[in-house]
């Protein structure tokens, strides 16, 4: 096959990699039929110039007609990314991932520092070791938590200390990427960071993987709209809704419709 440059979410080029594609499909759940199922699908409409939103449109697309539940965890990045426009419901989504691996978690505590107050997105408590995680939502891919926002937060946590907690542990947490300077420097003073891809091992992608903690976005089954409402109504997790089809019935849906999303919702759940 004849090399294509392919567009990223930055701009910048780079030759399309079928083994990329293949890796995500992997990690998605997908069988080795569905993969190259996919794969002869995306390669069909390959263009010069394409970029990685629309291949992975059409990785989508094609999922979403065979299998829901394998497309719903493809999605996941981007069902992360509709969980704004506000941060708080990403903040109760890790929450609830802190506390499927353990914790005691607090969110939104107003803690007094040596100087000032600060309201801390998340506390966690396990084995008597406290930590405190910022959370930074982005809606939108390509967008990196820099320096100044590695310093801001370190800083705060280095006053909460001075004052009337203690906090073992500063976590910073995003669903997008972190500057190569906020890397450096979280390593440096020992600060977590946890982005959709770092570290390797233990990023935000694997916690969910490990966890099975996943966000209401992914249903391809509910529109934007439906969405939007469950999160005014404070269900974030599709665990939220397997366990309570009542919640359907209050949107108006359809017995069909309700069906439909209960069926996708236990199935993402189980995976």
């Amino acid at each position: 096959m004849k090399q294509i440059l392919i567009t990223k979410q930055d701009g910048t080029k780079e030759p399309f990699n079928v083994e990329k594609l293949r890796h995500s499909l992997t990690r998605s759940g997908a069988s080795e039929q569905e993969i190259d199922g996919v794969v002869d699908y995306v390669k069909k409409d390959l263009k010069e110039g394409m970029s990685t939103s629309e291949i992975y449109k059409h990785a989508f697309s094609y999922l979403e007609h065979e299998k829901k539940p394998i497309a719903a965890r493809y999605s996941m990045k981007r069902a992360v990314l509709a969980l704004g426009p506000s941060g708080y419901p990403f903040e109760n989504f890790i929450a609830e991932i802190f506390r499927t691996k353990g914790y005691k978690v607090e969110v939104g505590s107003v803690v007094k520092g040596a100087c000032v107050e600060h309201e801390v997105d998340i506390i966690g408590e396990m084995n008597g070791q406290k930590i405190g995680a910022e959370v930074k939502f982005h809606n939108k891919l390509g967008i990196r938590s820099d320096l100044k926002v590695a310093l801001y937060v370190h800083a705060r946590f280095e006053d909460i200390r001075s004052g009337e907690i203690q906090i073992d542990e500063d976590w910073l947490i995003t669903n997008t990427r972190f500057s190569s300077n906020a890397i450096k420097y979280s390593n440096c003073i020992n600060m977590k960071m946890i982005s959709w891809t770092y570290p390797k091992q233990g990023n935000l992608h694997d916690l969910i993987e490990e966890t099975g903690i996943q966000p209401i976005t992914a249903l391809t089954s509910l529109s934007g709209a439906e969405k939007k409402k469950l999160m005014e109504q404070k269900v974030i997790l599709c665990k939220n809704i397997e366990s309570n089809e009542e919640i359907l019935h209050s949107l108006g849906l359809g017995a069909q419709k309700i069906e439909n999303v209960m069926a996708e919702s236990q199935a993402l759940c189980r995976i």
